[in-house]
């Protein structure tokens, strides 16, 4: 037994020995595999054996000219706001909307106010346009008669003209007929309250069943689609806006930010706090903005004058504050990626801010056709390779600016 033992132990362990060494053959050779792929995919293993590139997407950074804006505080505010009354007395058999509710202009009932007393009236009326029709008829035709007799001596001036008088009147008459029923028709209309424009329903002030007379209030509106930002400018500032300029509007609170146009400048001003306040107008097609929500309206303040333009998306904020990523020259294969601290001084549109850089940059270079990086900055560091996935899609420009040492910088750190 035990020479049977000393002969299959060695055997086993044998074994399992060349398992262990087949197994981590063969993950070697899968991570190789795999670390094969990796490089293929980053355009082939770095420079030098240094750190990997990493793959981002890059925009332009450019001049425009622009005028400087400051940031004011304001609130929105409806465009219109209406108080929906009844034109004609009788009681609200329907009310139609609730508070919220979105009505069409023009087309939205409203309420409805019973009409039985409009349809009898405008009944009568038409019976008196009938019978003064009749009577206008009549007194023309008697007219006629007499002009006739009076041609062949049968009848007298006194009489003809008589019967001018009772035409005149008969058509007085008629004409006041028609007026009152077209009155009559159009409070039958009215009976059928309907939305005075596009908004929606803010209160109710009537309830169905209620009695109401002309002028008594229904609901009360307010417009949408178009919401008004009302910020107080500070005198200093106030001449350097003018009905129609634009004007870029933040609401944070909704993350919604718009370009709008000032409608209005008001030409009397709050004694306490020396401002004026300014309407701008914003559109809001997705009903996204609220009345009474806090915007912030960056106002311009100076003339127009050139400032750099990048992306939104390629300022990254930290809590030391803002920063571009551009790629930059290196003398390596690959851009290198480098950062330049930035001031976010207003934005551009939908999708664009101006910046100032600010000392600090060991390689400063934002300047226009910079390519900055819009996508994936968020893990980069400094000088490392980058592998720029939407080369074919940006415009060539000059070439990519080469990392110089701004002065008090003694060497470029190394690739």
């Amino acid at each position: 037994m035990n020479a049977t033992r000393n002969l299959v132990w060695p055997a086993l362990g044998a074994g399992l020995l060349a398992g262990v060494v087949a197994g981590v053959l063969v993950t070697v050779a899968v991570v190789a595999a795999r670390q094969s792929d990796a490089e293929d995919q980053a355009g082939g293993p770095p420079p030098g054996g240094g750190p990997p590139p990493a793959m981002v997407r890059v925009g332009q950074a450019d001049i425009q000219r622009l005028r400087h804006r400051i940031p004011v505080i304001g609130r929105l505010q409806e465009v219109r706001r209406v108080t929906v009354t009844s034109e004609i007395a009788g009681k609200v058999t329907t009310l139609a909307v609730d508070e919220g509710d979105a009505v069409a202009g023009g087309e939205t009932k409203i309420a409805q106010i019973d009409d039985v007393w409009s349809r009898l009236r405008l009944e009568s009326a038409e019976a008196d346009v009938a019978a003064a029709e009749a009577e206008l008829r009549q007194s023309r035709s008697d007219l006629t008669q007499l002009e006739q007799l009076r041609q062949a001596g049968s009848a007298r001036s006194k009489e003809v003209d008589d019967a001018r008088t009772l035409v005149a009147g008969n058509e007085a008459r008629l004409a006041a007929a028609i007026a009152d029923r077209d009155r009559s028709r159009v409070e039958v209309e009215r009976a059928r309250v309907v939305a005075p424009f596009h908004g929606a329903v803010s209160r109710k002030l009537a309830e169905a069943g209620q009695w109401v007379e002309p002028g008594d209030p229904l609901i009360e509106m307010i417009s949408t689609g178009q919401i008004d930002a009302v910020v107080d400018v500070p005198e200093r500032y106030i001449g350097s806006l003018g009905v129609g300029d634009p004007v870029e509007v933040v609401v944070e609170v909704v993350d919604v930010r718009v370009v709008g146009e000032v409608v209005s400048v008001r030409p009397d001003g709050t004694n306490a706090s020396r401002t004026f306040p300014v309407k701008v107008r914003l559109d809001d097609p997705d009903d996204r903005l609220r009345i009474g929500m806090s915007a912030v309206a960056h106002v311009p303040i100076t003339r127009e004058d050139d400032f750099i333009t990048v992306p939104r998306d390629a300022v990254l904020f930290s809590p030391g504050g803002a920063a571009v990523w551009y790629a930059a020259s290196m003398g390596q294969p690959l851009p290198a990626a480098l950062s330049e601290p930035v001031e976010v001084l207003f934005g551009v549109g939908a999708d664009r801010y101006a910046v100032a850089p600010l000392p600090g940059a060991p390689f400063p270079a934002l300047t226009p056709d910079t390519l900055v990086v819009i996508e994936g900055a968020e893990r980069l560091f400094p000088t490392q390779p980058l592998d720029i996935l939407n080369a074919d899609e940006t415009d060539p420009g000059p070439p990519l600016p080469t990392a110089k040492p701004s002065s008090g910088t003694d060497a470029a750190p190394d690739a």
